[in-house]
């Protein structure tokens, strides 16, 4: 048996077989993969789990166990085969889930002429923030207030639906989201370079909204939809810190889900 220091010493070459896992949606993929190519920083991998429910979307982090190694997609059509690069410095940690978020569009003008909380405003409307609450246990507290939100957003659904909306939304799908920025398909087509204006919902106590402009990094296409990644240019400490809170609070969900 190779002791850890020789494992973290695999090079990864063609008909290497590997230990790797990856988060899709509410589970850790844990799975061996075959190394089919392998050049400079890109790699092509064939995952021995096949199911194509499980797979890994443009932009999902792959992690070589026993090797302290990410690669990150960039083509998974034809899963079981996927082609990844390698990821040298990752300050966020990203997670998926089905999350609430309105954005729109902004030009270049609109960009350099009005300061962000104008364009929020013009957008979305007033920002509301709920005060901070102090750590106690307050579970019983906290649903009420959550399931009173949930009302109040749907009543503002009805309300928009009768309305000229100057923003689209997105509520049950799944968002890929950390401190630096987010992921998620939609229907219209962006190009790499564009500004986006975002509202996102998050199921935290102690606030429900995060106002952020960002920029776009990324646009794939899949069939008759695109797959966006968003890098945040314009995010308050306060807002970053409530981001990465809500992150890890995913996290260890996942990972009760994926222990039961």
């Amino acid at each position: 048996m190779r002791s850890s220091s020789e494992q973290g010493q695999v090079q990864l070459k063609p008909g290497s077989e590997l230990d790797v896992n990856f988060i899709y949606h509410n589970k850790i993929i844990n799975t061996r993969a075959h190394v089919k190519d392998s050049s400079d920083n890109t790699i092509v991998l064939e995952f021995e789990e096949n199911d194509k429910k499980m797979t890994p979307p443009v932009g999902t982090d792959i992690y070589v166990l026993g090797n302290t190694i990410c690669y990150n997609v960039i083509d998974s059509e034809k899963f079981p085969e996927v082609r990844a690069t390698k990821v040298f410095h990752r300050n966020y940690v990203r997670v998926d889930n089905i999350l609430k978020v309105a954005y729109k569009k902004i030009s270049q003008e609109e960009y350099n002429k009005y300061r962000a909380p104008v364009i929020y405003e013009q957008i979305f409307g007033e920002s509301f923030k709920v005060p901070e609450i102090e750590e106690v246990n307050l579970k019983l507290l906290y649903k009420l207030i959550y399931q009173l939100n949930l009302k109040i957003d749907h009543i503002l659904d009805i309300l928009e639906d009768k309305t000229t909306k100057k923003y689209s939304l997105i509520k049950n799908e799944y968002i890929n989201i950390s401190g630096a920025g987010l992921r998620f398909t939609v229907d219209q087509a962006f190009s790499i370079g564009d500004i986006i204006a975002l509202r996102i919902f998050l199921p935290l106590s102690t606030q429900t909204q995060i106002d952020v402009l960002g920029k776009i990094t990324r646009v794939t296409k899949k069939k008759d939809r695109y797959c966006i990644a968003v890098k945040f240019i314009e995010l308050s400490e306060d807002d970053r810190e409530m981001i990465i809170k809500y992150v890890f609070k995913r996290q260890r969900e996942i990972l009760r889900l994926s222990s039961a």
